[in-house]
């Protein structure tokens, strides 16, 4: 109890509860608003994810603004002799919490560094809570009665304090866990993406009833408001669940994934994530399609990459009947293998598809293992390569002819007189 009630002298002060001292704790809220949208703090992908006092800085400059910014005007209203307990006690307590950091921070492994600092932190500002014995019974008298449960502003602080502090639990757990999870590799990425999103909102639903029993919900009574509430959400929002439902379908069973190449409606492109609302499918040309999983349920899908990344791209063209059909098979295929992502196995073939009306009908058959780069390149490298190469060899790739012959005509013609020259 010493630690404490020292902890409470350091933090606060006789007249701490005055009303008029009010505009303290509604200045402080501007500045914590004001420095968390003002100073954006670069996020961990940007700045690693170890942990030392120079990364520690970084990732929190908003704080130490809102600090800075909390001192100084304590000092202002000090020089003016102005009473300020609230800006002494977020002085004091930011202070130590930059301390508590600093000194954490010097764990290597980000994860355990927060964590460690997150527990002092609660225990610090907890305890300082605790300490308020005075403020904790105006809390408990304000409150309010919902049926037969009476709530009151104590409540419901501690049950912020219990949501934080479960999710924060929670989502520690989902993280490690989720390390876990991406390094089985006998499941696929769609399932683990199935199994990380379904355990966080498992673990968020445990958080909401952790701060609800701490407010003092009777649980049991809101079962028949949740039924109710549940049957109008499934009717008003029943494309929203179908889905829902679509999406958890794709990611059972392994269908559709991230990094497949499909082609749906008219839009080709590779999965770039899965959603629980709809699938996010990026083209050749960098636009962003959003694609309802119901979609991809219901309509006719080409995956491209389903078995493997392998397909077979067909390359249809025509020479002129004057040359040799052989030749050109075989001038075709080696034109076709000197482009890159033309795969040597199985091996670019070359069929006479047919005898048209202007020329003799070959297909090229090639197969590639990376339509993620695109088919429609390949395509024109390997015609380019077709083209250079009949031409150089002197094989005409002719353009449609067509022979006309008037056998009768309803119109008449001009005549046209020879002049005998011995007549002049």
């Amino acid at each position: 109890m010493l630690i404490i009630d020292q902890w409470k002298d350091l933090l606060l002060t006789e007249n701490f509860f005055e009303l008029r001292n009010f505009w303290q704790l509604v200045l402080t809220s501007l500045f914590l608003l004001a420095t968390s949208k003002l100073i954006k703090t670069k996020s961990d992908e940007e700045i690693a994810k170890d942990s030392n006092p120079a990364l520690w800085f970084k990732r929190n400059q908003s704080f130490l603004v809102f600090w800075v910014l909390i001192v100084s005007t304590f000092g202002v209203c000090t020089f003016f002799k102005v009473e300020a307990p609230i800006f002494r006690f977020f002085s004091i307590l930011g202070g130590v919490w930059i301390l508590i950091g600093l000194a954490t921070s010097c764990i290597p492994k980000l994860f355990w560094a927060r964590s460690a600092a997150a527990v002092i932190y609660f225990l610090t500002g907890f305890l300082g809570m605790f300490s308020i014995e005075e403020s904790i019974q105006t809390l408990r008298s304000l409150s309010f009665s919902i049926g037969s449960t009476n709530i009151t502003a104590w409540n419901i602080l501690s049950g912020i304090f219990a949501f934080a502090f479960s999710l924060w639990v929670v989502m520690a757990i989902a993280g490690v866990i989720e390390t876990q999870v991406q390094r089985i590799p006998r499941i696929s990425s769609s399932l683990k993406v199935l199994i990380v999103k379904m355990m966080r909102i498992a673990f968020i639903i445990i958080a909401v009833i952790v701060a609800m029993s701490s407010v003092g919900i009777d649980l049991s009574a809101i079962t028949v408001l949740s039924g109710a509430i549940g049957l109008g959400v499934g009717f008003g929002l029943q494309k929203v669940v179908s889905n829902f439902i679509s999406g958890i379908l794709l990611l059972v069973d392994n269908s559709i994934k991230p990094g497949d190449v499909i082609e749906i409606d008219g839009t080709y492109g590779w999965i770039n994530n899965l959603r629980a609302r709809y699938a996010s499918v990026i083209t050749r040309d960098g636009t962003e399609h959003l694609i309802p999983n119901e979609d991809l349920i219901t309509q006719r899908v080409i995956n491209w990459t389903f078995t493997d990344n392998m397909i077979r791209i067909n390359v249809p063209f025509g020479v002129s009947y004057n040359a040799d059909p052989h030749e050109c098979i075989k001038l075709a295929i080696e034109a076709t293998k000197l482009v890159e992502r033309v795969l040597d196995y199985p091996a670019p073939i070359c069929n006479l598809k047919g005898f048209g009306d202007s020329s003799v009908d070959f297909e090229l058959r090639f197969w590639i293992s990376d339509p993620t780069n695109g088919v429609s390149n390949v395509k024109s490298q390997v015609l380019l390569n077709v083209w250079d190469t009949l031409k150089e060899h002197n094989i005409e790739i002719p353009f449609p002819q067509r022979d006309l012959h008037i056998r009768s005509s309803s119109v008449a013609l001009p005549t046209v007189f020879t002049t005998d020259r011995s007549e002049s």
